[in-house]
C-alpha cells in the first residue's frame, strides 16, 4: 500500500469516528463502585483534548508535569465535578518503546455546574504503580480513559461513570503522543531525511531530542514544515494502522521539478525543570540524501496472507456469540443465520444457558417459558446454520446463576465474607452443582448435532465463605479459609473449576468425538487465576481445544498486550482465538462500535499470527459492520482453523 493511500485510510477512520452517534456525549449515570449509592444527573459533550508540549521532563518514574487541556460543553447541569484523581479512574498511557500501558491520575475538575462550553486543565499527572509499569523515557501516548470519578466540590466522591468513546478516537491518540526525556539539558535537531526524490514522491524527516543523559528519542506532533524557494508543505506525524508513530514527520514532494535543496523547520514546546520553553529548529538537506524506494518507506506491515487447506480454502475461525434474546423465535433465529452468513462468519456460539434461562430440551432443567410456542431453539438453529456453512457451539454460562435457578437446586448459594448471599453465581465447590452442570452440557452434546461446547463463566464468580467451603478448606489446608493466602485461593479455586472442565470434555468427547471444546476466559491471566481459571493448563491437558480471551478493550494496543500473554502461555498458538467486542459504552449507554475499529482489531489479531476471532455480541452486529466484514475482512469464505 502506498503511504498516501494509508494516510487517506487513517483520515477516513477519523471521519467514521466523528460520525458515530453521540460518541462524545456523556450522560452521568454511575456504576455503583464499591457499594456506594449510584449517582445520576448531568450531561456534557466532550469537544477536544490537547497537550501543550511535545517534550516533557521525566524527573521521576511516578510523576510528570503534564499540561493537558479538556474542552467540553455542559448540556445539563449538575453540582458535581469529573476527575481522574484516584482508584479506577485514570488515563491510559502507552509506552511505545516498552509496549507497556501505564495509568495516569489527574485532577482535572470538569465542572458541570454551568451550561455552556468550558475548559479544564491539569499541570501534572501521577502514575499508579499497581496498574502498569512506571514511566520510562521515549515516546508515549495517552490512549483512552478508564472511568471518571463523579466528585463533589468538597472532594467527597460519589460514584464512577464510564467515559464516552470520544477518548478512544484515533485522531486523539495521534494528538496526545509526546516524548519523555531528561530535559535538564537537551538539544533538538533534524537527524535524518528519507525520500524517493521523485516528483510527488514521499519525503520524511526525523526530529529528535538528545537529552542530558546522551540518549536520543524521536519528537512528534511539532509544528513543522519543509520548503524550497516557492514551495512549502506541512510535515505531519507518520503513524501505522494502529496509530503508532513511526518517529518520522512526512509529506510529499511537489509534482513538478524536485528541489535541489529542502529546508525543514520546526517549533517544539518543551516542559523543562525550569518551566515551559519553545525551541526553533532548522536544517537544510540536499536532494539525494537518504534516498529510499517507496516500498522501503511504507508505514505499517504487509497484508497478512491467511493459511489455506489442501483445497485452497482459507482456514480462519470467525465466530459470533449470540445472546438468548436473539434465539427465542424462529424468525429471530433465521435472521441470526442470515446476517452471520452475510458477514462471512463460520461459527455461531448461541447462549443456551444463563441465569435461569435454558434454550434446549433436557430432563435436568426445563426450557424457558419465553420461547415461541412449540419451538426448540437449538434444534431449529443447528440444521439452518449447517446449511449456511456455520458451525454451532452451544454456549453455557457455567456459574452465572440467579436466585430463581438456585431455588430449583438449593444449597449452592455463594456466601460472602460478611455472611450475605451473593446475588449471582453458584458455588463451584459443591459436588452436586458440578455434577448437575456437567451432566447438562454432556446431555446437550449427546442429544443435539452440535459442533462443539462453549464454556463461559467458567470460574467461581468470586470467593465463597459458606460453612461447607470453610469446612472443606480447613480439612484440605489445615487452616481457616479466612487465613488463606492468595496463592492458596488460586489453587483451591482451580480444583473445582478444573474438575468441571475435565469431566465436561471427557463426557462430550465420549458422545460426540468430533466436537470441539472452547472456553471464554478473562483477558488478564492473573485475574482469571483468582477465580480458578487455568486456560494454558486446560489446553495442555487436552481438555480445551480453543481458548478465547474476552479482550473487549477499546484500545487496540491493550488488546495486543493482552494477547501476547496468551501467545506466551499457550504451547500451541493454534489454540488461541481472540474475543473482540462489537459494542462500546458511554455512561450507562451502549452503542455499536465504529466498523473501522472492529476492522483494526481483526487486522491486529491476524498480524499477530492468531488464527481467529470471536465477536461479542450479535445484537451489535450492525449493518455497517456487516458491510465492512463482507467487503474488507472476509471477502473469501473460510473454514474454522481447527478444522
Amino acid at each position: 500500500m502506498r503511504r498516501a493511500t494509508l494516510l487517506g485510510i487513517l483520515t477516513l477512520s477519523s471521519l467514521m469516528w466523528l460520525a458515530a452517534d453521540e460518541d462524545a456525549v456523556l450522560v452521568l449515570k454511575g456504576r455503583g463502585a464499591e457499594g456506594h449509592a449510584r449517582y445520576q444527573g448531568g450531561k456534557l459533550e466532550f469537544l477536544d483534548v490537547s497537550l501543550a508540549d511535545q517534550l516533557v521532563h521525566l524527573a521521576s518514574p511516578e510523576k510528570i508535569p503534564l499540561r493537558l487541556s479538556i474542552k467540553y460543553n455542559v448540556l445539563e447541569t449538575a453540582p458535581v465535578l469529573l476527575n481522574s484523581r484516584l482508584g479506577t479512574e485514570y488515563w491510559r498511557l502507552y509506552q511505545y518503546g516498552t509496549d507497556g500501558m501505564s495509568s495516569l491520575y489527574t485532577r482535572e475538575n470538569i465542572d458541570l455546574s454551568k451550561i455552556g462550553e468550558a475548559e479544564a486543565g491539569v499541570e501534572e499527572a501521577t502514575v499508579d504503580p499497581r496498574r502498569g509499569p512506571p514511566l520510562s523515557k521515549g515516546l508515549v501516548g495517552i490512549r483512552g480513559h478508564y472511568y471518571f470519578l463523579v466528585d463533589q466540590p468538597s472532594g467527597e466522591w460519589l460514584d464512577v461513570v464510564s467515559p464516552p468513546p470520544f477518548f478512544d478516537r484515533p485522531e486523539l491518540a495521534q494528538k496526545l503522543t509526546f516524548t519523555l526525556a531528561n530535559l535538564s539539558q537537551f538539544k533538538v535537531d533534524f537527524s535524518a531525511i528519507q525520500s524517493t526524490w521523485q516528483p510527488g514522491g514521499p519525503l520524511r524527516v526525523k526530529l529528535t531530542v538528545t537529552d542530558a543523559d546522551g540518549e536520543q528519542f524521536p519528537v512528534v506532533n511539532a509544528a513543522a514544515t519543509v520548503e524550497a524557494k516557492q514551495w512549502q508543505a506541512s510535515l505531519t506525524t507518520e503513524t501505522d494502522y494502529l496509530h503508532v508513530p513511526s518517529g518520522w514527520l512526512n509529506t510529499s514532494l511537489p509534482q513538478g521539478a524536485v528541489p535541489r535543496q529542502v529546508t525543514a523547520k520546526a517549533t517544539v514546546s518543551a516542559m523543562t525543570p525550569e518551566g515551559p520553553r519553545r525551541v526553533q529548529v532548522t536544517k537544510t538537506f540536499t536532494a539525494g540524501e537518504g534516498r529510499k524506494t517507496a516500498a522501503e518507506m511504507r508505514a505499517g506491515p504487509e497484508p497478512v496472507k491467511l493459511p489455506r487447506n489442501a483445497a485452497g480454502v482459507i482456514r480462519e475461525t470467525r465466530a459470533l456469540w449470540v445472546s438468548t434474546s436473539d434465539l427465542m423465535t424462529k424468525e429471530s433465529i433465521e435472521q441470526v443465520v442470515a446476517r452471520a452468513s452475510e458477514a462471512g462468519l463460520n461459527v455461531l456460539v448461541p447462549d443456551i444457558f444463563v441465569r435461569s434461562t435454558f434454550l434446549a430440551k433436557s430432563d435436568l432443567f426445563p426450557m424457558s417459558a419465553g420461547v415461541e410456542e412449540g419451538l426448540d431453539p437449538l434444534a431449529y438453529l443447528i440444521p439452518r446454520a449447517h446449511k449456511a456453512g456455520l458451525e454451532v457451539h452451544p454456549w453455557f454460562c457455567v456459574t452465572y446463576r440467579d436466585k430463581h435457578f438456585r431455588e430449583t437446586l438449593p444449597g449452592v448459594d455463594m456466601i460472602d465474607a460478611q455472611g450475605n448471599v451473593i446475588a449471582l453465581g453458584a458455588d463451584m465447590h459443591r459436588p452436586e452443582y458440578r455434577d448437575f452442570v456437567v451432566n447438562l452440557m454432556v446431555g446437550v452434546a449427546r442429544d443435539y448435532e452440535v459442533d462443539g461446547i462453549h464454556l463461559d463463566y467458567i470460574r467461581t464468580m468470586g470467593r465463597c465463605y459458606c460453612d461447607k467451603c470453610r469446612a472443606e478448606f480447613q480439612q484440605q489446608y489445615g487452616k481457616p479459609l479466612t487465613e488463606a493466602t492468595d496463592d492458596e485461593w488460586v489453587a483451591w479455586q482451580r480444583q473445582a473449576v478444573g474438575d468441571v472442565v475435565r469431566r465436561t470434555a471427557e463426557g462430550v468427547r465420549a458422545v460426540r468425538p468430533k466436537a470441539m471444546m472452547s472456553a471464554a476466559v478473562f483477558s488478564n491471566l492473573a485475574g482469571g487465576a483468582a477465580q480458578g481459571q487455568d486456560p494454558a493448563q486446560w489446553a495442555r491437558k487436552g481438555w480445551i481445544d480453543v481458548v478465547i480471551p474476552m479482550d473487549y478493550q477499546m484500545q487496540t494496543l491493550v488488546v495486543r498486550t493482552n494477547e501476547r500473554q496468551f501467545l506466551a502461555a499457550l504451547d500451541n498458538d493454534a489454540q488461541l482465538v481472540t474475543g473482540l467486542s462489537l459494542y462500546m459504552r458511554s455512561g450507562a449507554k451502549t452503542m455499536n462500535r465504529p466498523a473501522d475499529l472492529v476492522k483494526e482489531q481483526i487486522r491486529l489479531v491476524r498480524g499477530m499470527g492468531i488464527h481467529g476471532y470471536c465477536l461479542f455480541v450479535y445484537g451489535y452486529l450492525g449493518d455497517e459492520i456487516i458491510k465492512m466484514l463482507k467487503a474488507d475482512i472476509n471477502q473469501e469464505r473460510a473454514v474454522p482453523y481447527f478444522r
